[in-house]
């Protein structure tokens, strides 16, 4: 149904892996909390935490073997183990992370470890669903994405492009990068 987040038992991880990138979303978070309260979101579901693809995709328990986010003092309140929060997520909504061809594989390989785990209710019952991938992406180089789309097809995965016609300006006041260059899609396991 598209929804990836809605009133009631939500919980959200974000991750990212520099220093300077993890102080800014618990920046976000904090000073986002009553806009999170007025839409029925506890703000202490909103967690964050370090996480490099290799990390989850090599990890064959989800075995936490890094630095955590909770035994961080910058994260404060917010901070999570990022191996846990993925293991146990249904969705996986990544912004501009077809970049690095070194870093393609990883990303790749966690995608389909997680496409391939079953989905969990938020009570943490299974349901039956499917989990879903959703990546909004800047296509920057043909050769990066052509590497990242090879990929998912050697993994078995079905990338599904949303026409950008359908999206709404959210803040188009904001908006520099031509649409053009961007590229939605919806993954899953074939």
């Amino acid at each position: 149904d598209g929804r990836v987040v809605e009133k009631g038992d939500v919980f959200v991880h974000l991750t990212d892996y520099t220093e300077a990138c993890m102080e800014n979303m618990v920046y976000n978070v904090e000073v986002n909390e009553s806009w999170l309260k007025r839409r029925g979101v506890d703000p202490a579901s909103v967690t964050v935490g370090t996480l490099e693809w290799s990390e989850y995709a090599q990890n064959e328990n989800n075995m936490v073997f890094s630095q955590t986010a909770e035994s961080n003092p910058v994260y404060g309140s917010h901070g999570a183990n990022s191996i846990h929060a993925l293991s146990n997520a249904d969705v996986i909504l990544a912004a501009d992370v077809v970049y690095d061809v070194h870093s393609i594989p990883d990303l790749v390989s966690t995608v389909c470890k997680f496409l391939s785990s079953p989905w969990k209710s938020t009570n943490g019952n299974q349901n039956g669903e499917e989990k879903r991938a959703i990546f909004a992406t800047t296509f920057r180089n043909q050769t990066t994405f052509g590497l990242f789309e090879k990929e998912l097809d050697k993994k078995g995965i079905i990338c599904d492009y949303l026409s950008l016609d359908d999206v709404p300006f959210v803040f188009p006041c904001y908006f520099r990068q031509p649409r053009s260059d961007v590229r939605l899609c919806t993954m899953k396991l074939k």
